[in-house]
């Protein structure tokens, strides 16, 4: 099994990212990503958290502990990677965790809010 500097590596590859770009994704430094990658340092748990929501897998694959990438989340669900969400989820990771929680509830809040069809999606027609 991969250990998590070379799963990293790939996954960052597969999205035709380079280190600086991933870098500046994570708000971290090229050096950062460059250490993660050879397993010099390990990302802390929001960072962890964080790598395995941009690439869409698991914490466990990503440490090792399962085979398959099998995503973190709903299946199916992929996150847009445009450059408002990019720099929505940049601007989250900074806050502090009571925020974080106050804004999480203020999300579930507006989702319940929205109108569904039939079928349970969001928004009605198309």
């Amino acid at each position: 099994m991969a250990v998590f500097g070379e799963l990293m590596a790939e996954l960052r590859q597969n999205k035709g990212l380079t280190q600086k770009e991933l870098g500046r994704i994570l708000s971290v430094s090229t050096g950062t990503i460059s250490n993660y990658e050879n397993g010099v340092h390990y990302p802390d748990l929001d960072k962890l958290v964080q790598l395995a929501d941009f690439f869409q897998v698991s914490t466990d694959y990503l440490l090792g502990r399962q085979e398959r990438p099998a995503p973190a989340g709903v299946p199916g669900f992929r996150l847009p990677q445009d450059e408002s969400t990019l720099k929505l989820i940049r601007s989250f990771s900074h806050l502090p965790d009571d925020r974080r929680r106050a804004l999480a509830l203020i999300i579930d809040d507006l989702e319940k809010a929205m109108p569904r069809d039939n079928h349970g999606n969001e928004g009605g027609s198309k």
